[in-house]
Parts: C-alpha cells; structure tokens; sequence
C-alpha cells in the first residue's frame, strides 16, 4: 500500500509503501472442531519434508518436521498454508 508523504514521516519510514503480514482471530458463539495445530509461517518445504511452526491447542509453540514417509500427513501439508489448521 502507497504511503503519503506525511504517513511516511509520521512512522519514521524510509520506503514510500508499506507491506505488513498480520494474523487475525475469528470468534463464534458456536462450538467448533477443536484442531491439533495451527500453522504459524509459512511452511518451509525441502526435498522430502516439510518444516512447520506450530501453535497447539494447549497455547504452546513448536516446530514440526513431516517427512514423505508420514504418508497422507505430508499429503496434508504440501496443501497448507500460514493460518491452516493440521
């Protein structure tokens, strides 16, 4: 997004544009499927695995590595992205 000249001041800025990544919650009164994790970044894929940073549902952060032989699970992950569940 273009920045004025006076937004640029204003934050102490030195580019004319502003590209910021953030996360959002959504909230429901309803009951929802409970998931094992979220994922935090973007997934980093190497040769024969994926790289994960997680939120589990206890509110703990971890990093998981699934490899082509956890079979339908590294299926699952090749199609996540930032803000999937897993």
């Amino acid at each position: 997004m273009a920045r004025s000249r006076l937004h640029r001041l204003a934050k102490g800025a030195d580019v004319p544009w502003e590209d910021e990544k953030f996360i959002y919650l959504a909230a429901s009164r309803r009951e929802g499927q409970a998931a094992e994790a979220r994922i935090l970044a973007p997934p980093r894929a190497g040769k024969g695995h994926i790289d994960l940073k997680l939120c589990c549902a206890d509110g703990t952060l971890s990093e998981r590595t699934v490899s082509k032989r956890d079979g339908a699970l590294f299926k699952q992950a090749r199609r996540r992205d930032w803000g999937d569940t897993i």
